[in-house]
Parts: structure tokens; C-alpha cells; sequence
């Protein structure tokens, strides 16, 4: 099987990797890309620098046989917030021209040209759902004024009914701007220093995204729901979806089209099903308590976003 040759990709697709939980699904997101990606892409894991050495060697081998960067990141939020760590990845330097962030749990269903939604002048995003912060117009109005900025004039009308300033989900977001990435990480790292903006985690990637295209004089393109659709999920989204962003295990081994991801291990992994694949790496994986959905991780990330957020429980 060929190699992908960095040099010649015209689009880098980006995701983090780390020990435990997000093993599994690297494997699988990379997988269907190989499959499914029509344009000349490279591929680049990120995982954080103190835990880069306890990803499992099977891993590394998966990446180094199919040409997969793996890079440290090291992140500088003032609590732990594994969520944000792919704003850290996007700010790494890569050589194509363009890049598009997949957040690790979801996966392509079918050929497609990701450049598609690449847009100069923009970053391309779906627009967020109901259950997001931001659920009014003067929470907006905070987290603007954390970069020392207006609100902007834009406004989103969802089908609920809501009516807030425009916000774009962090689970699939692409640009070709070479210095978008780390606009958005240091506009999350001013809302999390100013604390105008109240109960900022788990969601600080969600609402620092909007305010760093503004700051960086880019537009907000919402693309369709294709590329990054959620929640129940059919045979015939074979034909219609891109990626689909099942969020947890227990999602993918019930779907129906759970066979193409089967399918894609058989092809580019040493796994014969999803099942082997997860049952794999919960015996063999390390799983340290800071990485998201592992053992332990609300004692060591959540009890320490609460103490930040608690002030502005009575507020």
C-alpha cells in the first residue's frame, strides 16, 4: 500500500490521539480518510507531549506503516481541558496549504472531496445546536469583550426557534488562513484568563471558535450537515453523509452501517471488527486519568473546571 506523501497534500486533516480512549477511534478516523478522502491529503496525529510515550506500540506501528504524522503538543490552559488540545494541534505548523480538524470519534462514510469545504476568506463549520453555550445574545456579547471586542452584527435563527449570535461546532472545521489555528488558541486562552465569559468549560473550543474568526477578519461558512452528522443514522446515509460523528462506542457498535467500519479495519488495520478493536485496547492500553472518558477523569479534569466555573454559579 502506498505511503501518503506529505509534500504533495493539498490538505492536512488533523486529529488528537491519546493514551486509552482515544486510540481506538485514531485508528478507525484515519482508516476511513485512507478509504474515503478523494483529495492528496496527509494525515497528523497530535497527542500531548506527557503522555506521547504511553501510547500503545500498535499505534505508533499503525501510524508509521500508513505514513501518519504523530507529533507532541503541549497545551497551556490553566486547568486541565482536553477538549481544547486540538486547538493546539491546529496552531502546529504543517506544510499543505489548507487544513481541516476531525474531532477523533467519528469517521467517513463514503468518497468525497474534503476540499470542498475549503473556502478562502473563511473557516467552514456546522452551526452549533441548542444544547450549546451561548444560548442568548449577551453571553456572546462577554466572550467578544474577553478579546476587547463588539459583538458582531451577525445573527443565527435556529429551527427551534433560538435567535443568538452565530457559532459553528469544533467536531469538523476546516480553513486554508496559515495563522487561523493559532488565532483560535489564543483567543480560548483569553477567555479563559479574562472569566468575562461565565461557565466556560466543557465548551471554551465551542466558544472561542466564532470569536477567532472575527479576530482574524474571516467569515463563518456553515456548511451542510453531511460533514459532520450526528445522532440516529440509516443504511441510506451511505449515499448522503460524509462523516459521521458518533461520539461514543456504545452509538457505533449499534449502527446499522456498523459493517463499513469493519470493513475499513479489515483493510488498513490488524483488526478484523470494531468489538476486537476496543476490546484490544481496553486490555492492552494505558489510560491515564487525564485523558477524557478514561478512569479517573473526573476526579483529575472535571473537579478542577468546576472549581474555576463554581463563581459564576450565583452570577
Amino acid at each position: 500500500m502506498t505511503l501518503i506523501d506529505p509534500k504533495k497534500a493539498d490538505i492536512a486533516c488533523v486529529f488528537m490521539v491519546e493514551p486509552g480512549h482515544y486510540e481506538w477511534p485514531a485508528v478507525l478516523l484515519a482508516s476511513s480518510l485512507m478509504a474515503f478522502a478523494l483529495d492528496d491529503i496527509a494525515i497528523h496525529a497530535y497527542c500531548r507531549g506527557h503522555l506521547i510515550d504511553q501510547l500503545h506500540p500498535d499505534t505508533l506501528a499503525f501510524f508509521q506503516r500508513h505514513g501518519i504524522q504523530l507529533d507532541p503538543i503541549h497545551p497551556e490552559f490553566e486547568v486541565p481541558y482536553p477538549q481544547g488540545n486540538k486547538l493546539y494541534a491546529c496552531a502546529a505548523s504543517r506544510p499543505a496549504p489548507a487544513t481541516i480538524l476531525f474531532d477523533t470519534d467519528m469517521f467517513m462514510l463514503r468518497p468525497a472531496f474534503l476540499g470542498d469545504t475549503v473556502r478562502k476568506g473563511t473557516v467552514s463549520g456546522r452551526p452549533t445546536g441548542d444544547w450549546m453555550w451561548g444560548k442568548s445574545v449577551d453571553e456572546w456579547r462577554a466572550a467578544y469583550a474577553s478579546v476587547d471586542m463588539d459583538l458582531p452584527r451577525l445573527r443565527l435563527a435556529r429551527p427551534s426557534g433560538s435567535y443568538v449570535s452565530p457559532s459553528m461546532s469544533a467536531g469538523f472545521t476546516a480553513y486554508a488562513d496559515p495563522d487561523f489555528g493559532g488565532v483560535w488558541r489564543d483567543t480560548a486562552l483569553r477567555i479563559e484568563e479574562k472569566r468575562l465569559a461565565k461557565r466556560i468549560y466543557p465548551t471554551l473550543d465551542q466558544i472561542s471558535l466564532p470569536v477567532a474568526i472575527h479576530r482574524a477578519c474571516l467569515k463563518m461558512n456553515m456548511i451542510d450537515v453531511i460533514w459532520n452528522k450526528a445522532g440516529p443514522i440509516k443504511p441510506q446515509a451511505l449515499r448522503n453523509v460524509v462523516c459521521y460523528h458518533y461520539q461514543k462506542s456504545e452509538t457505533l457498535l449499534g449502527l446499522s452501517i456498523k459493517w463499513l467500519a469493519d470493513e475499513l479495519l479489515r483493510d488498513f488495520s490488524d483488526f478484523d471488527t470494531v468489538e476486537e478493536l476496543i476490546a484490544f485496547y481496553e486490555e492492552h492500553a494505558a489510560r491515564p486519568a487525564d485523558v477524557l472518558h478514561n478512569e479517573g477523569f473526573r476526579d483529575a479534569v472535571l473537579a478542577e473546571q468546576r472549581k474555576v466555573d463554581e463563581p459564576h454559579k450565583a452570577k
